[in-house]
């Protein structure tokens, strides 16, 4: 009878192990090795694998976090131990108070630190085109889930992998499906055409502070609410003809808000996986070159503010699938970090060249992500204890230390902007308060129902970073010399972005609060006997709310003259709605959906009918993340809209179908030719697009624009696309900063303080000054004319930098910012800042929306 015992006890223990030996590998599964030439696996292929590795193998949990912006499943894959599965909501619990560490002793956090296991998120294919971390997801999965090795049975009992196959699952199909249409043509491995994001395209990574999209609010479940990662590794692909992979440390500047153990624990494990894979014989790993950790919104930056390690690797790339031969003379340099290819200190043994293959890049991905593994499970304790002193120290250092909270008072000038700013923090998991009486701020006092944001909390970091202006260290080649250009954008700070007060508070907080988890203003109940409801545009839902009423039939004026009511003064162009018996209740229904203040009135005052434009956007087949944040931004406001291609240009009749034709940010080349720079040849031999993505809208289509401007209609040029007008259509303006070096002015993502000219109905419901986002855009000055041109936006004369870096101000000074130009009967509206800037800055749609109307 014992023996029998001793037999089913050792059968059902080795059961789960003989049951994983049954699982296919990937190769098995679909035929071919992971990264073969020109062979990839779409996501659905990726999803149909992983739900197959759940039902077979119990160290693995896939679970289906929601869906992504085109509807595909958005999945997280947990693997660790199999006895462990089934405890993985008692470790959620544990990095939940090791990660607030609120009254957490550090007994008893030592305790809980003992318990748990290191959590590293490993995250995958954010940009489509980066296609080998999706194919190296499943055989990463499977190899953790079937290999009985000690190095991965190490791995799997102190360490808990969170795994996102694709942070872009619906730019995964559409690449996928790309390479495959093209395969075998004279296009196979050419770009891409459009986005890879269907709003973002490159720019979802930049997206993790402010999370607009479906796939950002989905991990910042991971990130911030459900598994608070120690560590987060980000996989990447970048040009080819350089290192094969870099890893940090990351290049100056740092940012003064990351902790510098953190700083040092990203270095030490960047080093550790360079170390690691040159053991193993891989070449040509880069550090400390190109990429720095200075902005916060990228996967692998944002956890540094929350007192994480986060990393990112970046691999040379192939074209998809399809291999590319380097003669050893092709490969150069990456930046004054690595002038030459050649070895030194932070790239010790180059790469030889040959060919490189789709395999090559899930090997190193592969190699790095198991170092990243191997020293997760071998630092559990020092991860753990690192993340929770930190985290008990920003809590102490927001009570001891000003600023003690930031307050956003009452009285905004745009209350839905204020409230959208705060549930951005909540995405991060930033708490907040309302105060239940008044603020002394140490400047002042600010009244009770105040928005309170005290940094005496674990992620006090990121609250410090995205509420404070931003001051990018000048950095220079030597002394004297010309200034070294940031890498990414210099500012990010909410409340200038979005056009929202707030004060900080300086002084101990002592006013009892209240948390809210969902901020928003108490509206008063609206009376149901007026005549009709006048809504101030300084409310940036009014937009939506008036969009819906148009949508729905029903009738929506311009208010013609001012009126002041007992309480409230309304200018002219505030909203005016008319109201009966039959849409009263849909009008009221409304504001409390849309978070608008309705002023009833007892007359129906005097107003202009308004009726939404028929709008068009100029949709190019070159990537234009400007033209996809407009759709975003006109799908989440109830703007209408049709996009035009290329071909859609040939036809004058087709532009007077629209109001208002938009043209996104781009260069004169990009928009004519289709040239991602003037004078751009292909080489012999190199894949060139499907002849349909091919090209621009031609000379033919930039007259078409001409006349159509001439005719009567409306054309607004977003940021670059302003050269387009001046070049192309002789717009009567000129851009200052066309024969300046960069040496002399460059602002690479910098804001900018403008006065408005408050008669010009595109500042409608603007306050008389408006923070701008610029990205090296136009600076106009206008031309003298038979016709009257608004100079709308003008930078005042001198301290126009309100945040981020400038190089050379002095060529903003009293220039043009924002013009309407007389184009003939129409009009050119000339954008040189990006007013819609990643669907963040708050505080400048209104200067777009107010073009969209047009007063009957």
């Amino acid at each position: 009878m014992r023996l029998v015992r001793s037999v089913l006890i050792c059968f059902a223990l080795s059961f789960p192990f003989l049951l994983a030996q049954g699982i296919k590998s990937p190769e098995a599964y679909f035929g071919h090795e992971m990264g073969a030439d020109r062979e990839l696996i779409d996501w659905k292929q990726i999803v149909e694998y992983f739900r197959y590795l759940d039902e077979g193998c119990n160290r693995v949990l896939v679970e289906e976090l929601g869906q992504t912006t085109m509807g595909k499943p958005f999945l997280l894959v947990t693997i660790t131990a199999a006895e462990d599965i089934p405890r993985l909501e008692r470790f959620k619990e544990i990095q939940r108070l090791i990660g607030r560490a609120e009254n957490l002793s550090p007994y008893d956090a030592s305790a809980l630190i003992e318990e748990g296991k290191t959590v590293v998120l490993l995250t995958l294919n954010i940009h489509a085109t980066e296609i080998a971390a999706s194919q190296e997801s499943v055989e990463l999965a499977w190899e953790l889930a079937t290999r009985t090795d000690q190095r991965i049975l190490d791995i799997l009992d102190n360490v808990i992998l969170l795994m996102v196959p694709s942070l872009n699952p619906d730019g995964q199909q559409m690449v996928v499906d790309y390479y495959n249409e093209t395969k075998g043509t004279e296009s196979e491995g050419a770009s891409f055409p459009g986005l890879y994001h269907y709003y973002a395209g490159h720019d979802n990574n930049r997206d993790l502070f402010f999370f607009n999209l479906a796939e950002s609010r989905l991990v910042s479940r991971i990130l911030h609410h459900d598994w608070f990662p120690e560590i987060v590794y980000d996989q990447h692909q970048m040009g080819s003809s350089s290192a094969r992979l870099f890893v940090p440390p990351y290049q100056d500047p740092i940012n003064p808000n990351v902790h510098p153990r953190i700083t040092a624990s990203v270095n030490m494990l960047g080093e550790y996986v360079a170390s690691d894979l040159t053991d193993r014989g891989f070449t040509g790993i880069v550090t400390g070159t190109v990429f720095n950790a200075f902005f916060e919104g990228t996967m692998s930056k944002t956890p540094l503010w929350h007192n994480r390690v986060g990393i990112l690797s970046e691999a040379a790339s192939v074209r998809y699938a399809t291999p590319v031969y380097h003669p050893k003379t092709s490969l150069h340099g990456m930046d004054r970090s690595l002038s030459d290819y050649q070895a030194q200190t932070n790239f010790p043994q180059p790469w030889p060249g040959g060919w490189w293959h789709l395999r090559d890049i899930i090997e190193y991905e592969k190699a790095a992500a198991y170092a990243v593994l191997d020293l997760a499970a071998m630092y559990k304790i020092r991860y753990k204890t690192t993340f929770y002193e930190l985290n008990r120290e920003a809590i102490e250092k927001g009570r001891t230390e000003p600023p003690y909270a930031w307050i956003l008072p009452p009285g905004q000038h745009d209350p839905n902007a204020a409230v959208e700013l705060l549930r951005r923090l909540r995405y991060n998991n930033i708490k907040v308060y309302r105060a239940k009486g008044p603020v002394n701020t140490g400047a002042g006092t600010v009244p009770a129902g105040s928005f309170v944001v005290p940094l005496a909390q674990a992620n006090r970091p990121c609250i410090k970073d995205l509420m404070e202006r931003q001051y990018y260290p000048e950095m220079r080649l030597y002394t004297g010399g010309p200034p070294i250009p940031p890498y990414d954008l210099t500012t990010w700070s909410l409340p200038l972005m979005m056009g929202v007060q707030v004060e900080a508070v300086n002084l101990p907080l002592t006013t009892a609060l209240e948390e809210v988890d969902h901020p928003s203003w108490d509206f008063p109940p609206v009376s149901d006997d007026a005549q009709a409801y006048l809504i101030g545009r300084r409310w940036l839902g009014s937009y939506r709310l008036v969009n819906a009423l148009l949508k729905s039939g029903q009738k929506v004026g311009s208010l013609a003259k001012p009126v002041l009511t007992k309480d409230r003064y309304f200018p002219v162009g505030s909203f005016v709605i008319p109201s009966s018996k039959k849409n009263r209740n849909t009008i009221q229904k409304a504001h409390v959906t849309y978070e608008v203040r309705l002023t009833p009135v007892s007359d129906v005052p005097e107003s202009t009918p308004l009726k939404v434009a028929r709008i068009a956007i100029y949709g190019p087949w070159l990537p234009s993340s400007d033209e996809g944040w407009t759709r975003y931004l006109f799908d989440n406001f109830g703007f209408d809209y049709t996009v035009l291609r290329n071909k859609d240009f040939a036809s004058l009749g087709t532009l007077k179908r629209y109001d208002v034709i938009i043209m996104p940010s781009m260069s004169t080349s990009q928009i004519v030719d289709g040239k991602r720079s003037p004078g751009q040849k292909d080489r012999i031999g190199d894949p060139s697009m499907p002849i349909k993505y091919r090209g621009g809208i031609g000379k033919e289509g930039a007259e078409n624009i001409k006349r159509y401007l001439l005719d009567g209609g409306t054309v607004l040029f977003f940021g670059r696309a302003g050269n387009f007008a001046i070049d192309e259509l002789s717009a009567p303006a000129s851009n200052v900063l066309n024969d300046v070096k960069s040496d002399d002015f460059y602002a690479p993502g910098s804001i900018f303080q403008v006065d408005l000219d408050t008669d010009s109905h595109l500042t409608y419901g603007m306050p008389a000054t408006a923070s701008i986002y610029f990205i090296q855009d136009p600076v106009y000055a206008l031309m003298a004319g038979l016709k009257p041109h608004r100079e709308t936006a003008v930078y005042g004369h001198t301290n126009t930098l309100l945040s981020g870096w400038v190089e050379g101000e002095k060529h903003l000074h009293n220039r043009v910012a924002l013009a309407e130009v007389t184009t003939g009967k129409g009009r050119a509206i000339l954008y040189g800042f990006r007013v819609q800037n990643r669907a963040q800055t708050w505080g400048t749609f209104k200067l777009l929306f107010n073009a969209l109307y047009i007063e009957d």
